[in-house]
């Protein structure tokens, strides 16, 4: 990872590391990937059968089939699934990262059975290191946020079954919803 180190600065608080930026400490882990480890065992509960995890690079939630960004599938591109052949799609820090990303859960709700679940896992807005421009990250497309996505998903006749709009000790924030 490549940072601008004027603007972020590394700091030891009672032994644990931190990122400072903005005046904010965000711990180290934030900066190590497999975002999925908080939030699996919530997933585990509502993704059964089968299913994906989009954006799943090296760490795919357990027995997800994983899709990574290639250019035979992808987050806009699930050819090798029928429309209605899925019991659930799960996406943990991906969607962020697709600049039509209307469009990809369009494709991802419409390869859901009905009642089948989406599980969207996304940074949350307060989450300055991860947006668009910051010094962290270059691959950024927009900044997610749960109004927008569940105004969008109810526009898609997705029933919300659970969400958390406070960010979690990942610095995220997740929605679940069902299609109907």
């Amino acid at each position: 990872m490549k940072w601008k180190t004027s603007t972020i600065k590394k700091k030891v608080v009672d032994g644990e590391v931190f990122f400072e930026y903005g005046r904010t400490f965000y711990p180290e882990r934030l900066s190590q990937g497999n975002a999925m480890q908080f939030i699996r065992d919530l997933a585990l509960q509502h993704c059964k059968g089968v299913g994906l995890d989009i954006g799943a690079d090296i760490w795919p939630l357990d027995g997800s089939i994983p899709i990574r960004n290639d250019k035979n599938q992808n987050a806009n591109k699930l050819d090798l699934f029928n429309d209605e052949s899925l019991d659930y799609v799960f996406s943990s820090h991906c969607l962020e990262h697709v600049i039509e990303w209307e469009d990809a859960l369009k494709l991802w709700i419409k390869k859901l059975k009905v009642n089948g679940i989406l599980f969207l896992y996304l940074p949350h807005e307060s989450m300055r290191l991860w947006r668009v421009g910051s010094p962290w990250v270059n691959n950024h497309k927009w900044v997610p946020c749960w109004e927008v996505i569940i105004d969008f998903l109810y526009d898609q006749n997705m029933k919300i079954i659970d969400f958390n709009a406070d960010k979690d000790e990942f610095w995220s924030f997740h929605i679940i919803a069902k299609k109907i």
